[in-house]
This record gives C-alpha cells, sequence and structure tokens, in this order.
C-alpha cells in the first residue's frame, strides 16, 4: 500500500470523483481504473487505486468485476455527498471526515 498524505489525497479523490462524474458513470455506466489513470499526473499514477479504494470504502464509489478488469462508478444513493465534495475549494474538504465514519 502506498502512503498517502492527505493533501494528495484531497486532490486526488476530487480529480477522480469529477471524472467519474462527467463521464456519467452511475451504476451501469461504468469506467475501467485504466481511463480513470489518464487524466492523473504522473506522480500520482501509483497513488490512483489507493483513494479508489478508500472510496468504496466509504460508500462514494463502488467497483465491480468485468473480464478486462475492475469497473470503477458513483453510488447514486451518495449524490448529495458526490455533489458536496464537487463543489468544495481549497484545503477544507469533507473527504476526511467521511473516513472516520
Amino acid at each position: 500500500m502506498v502512503k498517502l498524505k492527505k493533501s494528495d489525497y484531497i486532490k486526488l479523490s476530487r480529480t477522480l470523483i469529477r471524472k467519474l462524474y462527467d463521464e456519467n458513470c452511475f451504476g451501469k455506466g461504468s469506467i475501467y481504473i485504466d481511463n480513470l489513470k489518464r487524466g492523473v499526473s504522473q506522480e500520482y499514477l501509483d497513488k490512483v487505486e489507493t483513494v479508489l479504494d478508500a472510496l468504496v470504502k466509504q460508500e462514494i464509489c463502488g467497483k465491480k468485476r468485468k473480464e478486462h478488469g475492475w469497473k470503477y462508478f458513483l453510488k447514486m444513493e451518495r449524490l448529495d455527498k458526490i455533489k458536496e465534495i464537487l463543489k468544495e475549494k481549497g484545503s477544507n474538504s469533507i473527504i476526511p471526515i467521511l473516513l472516520i465514519f
């Protein structure tokens, strides 16, 4: 498991959630991890899987096994939290708070 700073986690999770939201990946519409890594800078590539696993643990994202690997999607039940995360600016974030629960 890759060591991840809180600030990197917040930035990367916002980026991944924004990408999933823009692609309309809710339930049936899902995206492979390779496609999620395309929009991420080189220094964060090895941390993407760790952040996605944390988002799955928080039940913001879901993942399902398909024939070419894992596909990730946003959960409709958490749409209020997803929109709240997308609206956030700066270093204050609800994401680490969600990880506690």
